[in-house]
């Protein structure tokens, strides 16, 4: 009875407390806490005992007193300007529909206060940054919002969508991915959460009126093709939902929609839409080549022409892996299209909640050598990879004959997994295994059948065979890799899982191995993963997929993982990993079977990621927004970002040139980068002129002159790298990467590469092109050098010069036999306009004041240990720091 009782205390509580937070946003957490318990002082003291009453309120305390919760991490916001004053947060009365999604996920969903007040800080400062919709003034703002996989971005974007319409947001899009279970999984969602249809979910908590009523054009069988073409709706008087996902169909349709319920509205009425993008780097980004004129491609340009047709308009991109996102061109615009996705205005890194697993529960991310917690990889061994790994066309499903020994162990885990949970009071929540091994979905059916097959004998074998191998293998993997490892993990983190006798766990594996459900998820299958059903009893299923499982499909309760699915994407493999979440009542009981390539490049992911959040924790030190400061991505050997389509704006943001010799490659064939390269070369040669003197080669084995200027100030050589132009789509040839390192060693941590040589390379007379003089500002060169034959396959918008440095003449005024550079170098290479690589470039006029220029940039090894590891960042946005 007294249990009984204490809940509903602490449920009048959390409620009281939340409704004055809402209402009174100046008031601090203690002062808070002290109202609350003023207005409980009145409630249950007839009920209860006094004493039971105030040791109530010293758990309370612990959460909602003393001055600040216990974990209460802030939001690192960045953005363009400051946010208009239009929203107060300081004014929080009436707001409806945020309230009772407050009260929901107290009293309905059991959250603590600290992830409600996060969603409630991160979701204010996104509403801050977007238009006022009671205004009349036009607005269009694009901003991302960075989660972590698996760690409640539908929380925030469910509580940012009550906040706009209490707000006075008339429409809300939401775009969930590209497959129809995401899109009803979060219809079903939004329905209980904002909605509140038929007095379920937060209808629970308040019900509609006519006053605060929202509609959905969609349902969660239904998608907006289902509506028919000609509807009477009033789109400026109503609070509307659309949830749709991300496909031509479906997009044509909502334009067409839009465009007639707009012309009912009337032209003038203003509409303030809010888009919300789920899994914004998947399908919304543009991957046309706009070097060849083609259009945005069809998602990308549907999103956008669906935004066109609003005055006042807001696009939120959630994502937990914006690598593509902060490539998008940062000024690309076209009048049909209106505006590209890049988030220009804000971006938002949501915190990362305190039960919460990543990439740094799993994977060592912080590289820090005291680490000593055990590991939750094991290695799939050879006879596993070697199966699936010849899997490589969707009609070699019949090589899956069998389990394979690895796989069946990972099924062993897994009983126990449910078993030890059991045990420790989670009897009925949802337990999860995850198996995706292909794409094929032959292949996925053909291993669901022989893993059914297999996992009924084993829990035939686990109930009625105590005595079997089976058994036997699973008490051995139970004390050497479960206890063992629990026990290490509690001395590592000092946490305190809970283990069994081998006798216990056995009993309960017994009754609760029949509950185990196999399916095979993927577009072929029937199967489905309907949690909302089984709330009460809890899902137990081994979940055999592959794309279906790789991106926004949330697994409840996911603790055993079987993977073999490499992907050279930073992205794609983030996304796959499904086995982040919220995992730290058993976080010691998680296993990810793998390969150790995978493995491998996860964590190199997961280190990744830790340096872009570091990468926005240094804007938010400098205050820097999205539009002043390209992001620095950690790339890999291998792996790329996201796809070569989605790239075209990557650059080499620094990598390290220690000694080591660059030169151009690529040149474009248009007259105006000509232009600009003699230009600024010009520039250079005029500034170093009064300090240039006429040297040969010490070897004197060649005729070739160079003209050389030393110590030339560093600032010199950096502004003829910013200001050369080679061919756009180069990473090769980026001037910016040179930039990047040379302003690295010239910090005062390292204080290096200060003075230059300049030297300008002078040709020879050559027989088989006529040479052509040139002129440098007061240098007047005799010849230009000679080189390159024209290339076979080069596109025909580039010049490709192949190398320009002779052998060896980096170490030009140097001791060859060193084989080493001991200063550092800037090569100007005047170059041949006749010779035959330029054959193709026509309508140029080269003559003595205009030829064709490469350069070459030698360094020397340099005394400090850094990495040798290169970042990306995109070269669209005009950066404004040089931290």
């Amino acid at each position: 009875m007294i249990n009984q009782i204490k809940e509903q205390y602490f449920n009048h509580f959390k409620a009281q407390y939340n409704l004055f937070k809402s209402i009174s946003s100046d008031l601090t957490k203690e002062e808070l806490f002290e109202r609350t318990c003023a207005v409980m002082d009145n409630h249950f003291i007839e009920e209860v005992e006094p004493r039971f009453i105030e040791n109530w309120k010293l758990e309370l305390q612990i959460q909602y007193g003393n001055g600040g919760l216990v974990y209460k991490p802030s939001s690192l916001v960045l953005r363009v300007k400051d946010p208009s004053p239009w929203y107060d947060t300081g004014r929080r009365g009436n707001r409806f529909f945020w309230s009772r999604y407050q009260q929901y996920l107290v009293q309905r969903k059991n959250w603590s206060q600290d992830i409600i007040d996060v969603i409630d800080e991160t979701t204010d400062e996104i509403l801050r940054t977007l238009g006022n919709p009671r205004g009349e003034e036009p607005f269009d703002v694009r901003g991302l919002v960075l989660g972590y996989v698996q760690s409640g971005k539908t929380a925030n974007f469910t509580g940012l969508i009550n906040k706009a319409f209490d707000e006075g947001y008339k429409l809300t899009i939401v775009l969930s991915g590209i497959h129809n279970d995401l899109r009803a999984q979060t219809q079903l969602r939004l329905e209980e959460e904002v909605i509140g249809k038929s007095n379920k979910g937060v209808g629970s908590i308040a019900a509609n009126d006519p006053q605060h009523f929202i509609q959905s054009l969609t349902s969660i069988d239904n998608d907006i093709t289902d509506l028919p073409q000609q509807i009477s709706y009033n789109l400026s008087g109503s609070k509307t939902l659309l949830v749709v996902k991300k496909n031509k169909d479906v997009l044509e349709r909502l334009i067409s929609l839009l465009t007639s319920l707009i012309k009912q509205a009337g032209e003038l009425i203003n509409i303030p839409v809010i888009v919300i993008d789920d899994e914004a780097d998947q399908a919304s980004i543009d991957t046309s080549d706009k070097n060849k004129g083609e259009d945005p491609k069809t998602i990308n340009r549907l999103i956008r022409e669906t935004l066109m047709l609003f005055k006042q308009k807001a696009y939120v991109g959630y994502t937990a892996t914006p690598f593509a996102n902060l490539l998008i061109g940062a000024h690309t615009e076209t009048n049909d299209h209106g505006q590209d996705l890049y988030p220009k205005d804000f971006l938002v890194g949501l915190p990362k909640p305190d039960n919460y697993c990543g990439p740094d529960e799993f994977f060592n991310a912080a590289e820090n050598a005291d680490d000593n917690r055990p590991s939750l990889i094991i290695d799939i061994e050879d006879e596993d990879e070697k199966l699936f790994k010849s899997i490589k066309k969707k009609d070699e499903y019949y090589k899956v004959e069998s389990v394979p020994p690895k796989l069946k162990e990972a099924l062993l885990s897994f009983l126990i997994t449910v078993s030890i949970r059991n045990l420790r009071g989670h009897e009925n929540q949802h337990n999860s295994m995850l198996i995706h091994t292909s794409r094929f979905t032959l292949v996925q059916k053909s291993l669901k059948e022989v893993i059914k097959e297999e996992f009924d004998t084993i829990v035939n074998n686990v109930r009625f065979n105590p005595s079997s191998s089976d058994v036997d293998q699973i008490k051995t993997l139970y004390m050497e890799e479960f206890v063992r490892k629990t026990e290490k993990w509690n001395s590592a983190t000092n946490t305190n899982y809970e283990t069994f006798d081998w006798v216990s766990v056995y009993a309960v594996m017994k009754k609760i191995a029949t509950r185990i459900d196999v399916m095979e998820l993927n577009g072929d299958s029937k199967d489905t993963l309907e949690y909302h059903k089984y709330k009460e009893k809890g899902l137990n299923v081994i979940a055999v997929g592959g794309d279906k499982l790789s991106r926004g499909l949330t697994l409840e309760g996911l603790s055993i993982s079987y993977y073999y699915r490499n992907t050279l994407m930073y992205d794609t493999l983030m996304q796959m990993g499904r086995w982040f979440g919220y995992r730290k009542p058993y976080l010691d009981l998680c296993r990810i079977y793998t390969s150790i390539e995978i493995a491998s490049n996860f964590e190199h992911l997961a280190v990744a990621m830790y340096q872009l959040r570091d990468e926005f924790d240094k804007m938010r030190n400098e205050d820097l927004s999205p539009s002043d400061y390209a992001v620095k991505m950690l790339s890999h050997p291998k792996m790329m970002l996201t796809s070569n389509l989605k790239m075209k704006n990557a650059r080499a943001a620094y990598q390290n040139y220690s000694d080591k010799l660059h030169q151009t490659r690529l040149l474009s064939k248009e007259k105006t980068s000509f232009l600009n390269n003699m230009k600024t070369t010009t520039e250079l040669v005029t500034s170093v002129y009064p300090n240039l003197k006429l040297q040969e080669d010490k070897d004197k084995k060649t005729n070739t002159k160079y003209h050389v200027a030393s110590d030339v100030d560093v600032a010199i050589i950096t502004d003829f790298l910013r200001d050369f132009q080679t061919y756009e789509g180069s990473t090769k040839s980026s001037s910016e990467s040179i930039i990047e390192y040379i302003k690295l060693l010239n910090s005062q941590e390292y204080d290096e590469l200060k003075k230059w040589k300049v030297i300008v390379v002078e040709g020879v007379p050559s027989r088989e092109r006529y040479n052509q003089p040139v002129n440098l500002g007061p240098l007047s060169l005799s010849y230009t050098v000679t080189r390159g034959a024209q290339a076979e396959n080069v596109p025909n918008d580039r010049v490709d010069v192949k190398a320009i440095v002779a052998a060896k003449q980096q170490y030009f005024d140097e001791n060859k036999k060193s084989g080493s550079i001991s200063a550092p170098k800037l090569f100007i290479y005047p170059l041949n306009p006749n010779a035959e690589v330029f054959s193709k470039v026509q309508n140029v006029g080269f003559d003595s004041n205009l030829v064709p220029i490469g350069f070459a940039v030698a360094f020397p090894k340099t005394r400090q240990d850094i990495s040798d590891e290169v970042y990306l960042k995109n070269k669209s946005v005009s950066e404004k720091s040089d931290f």
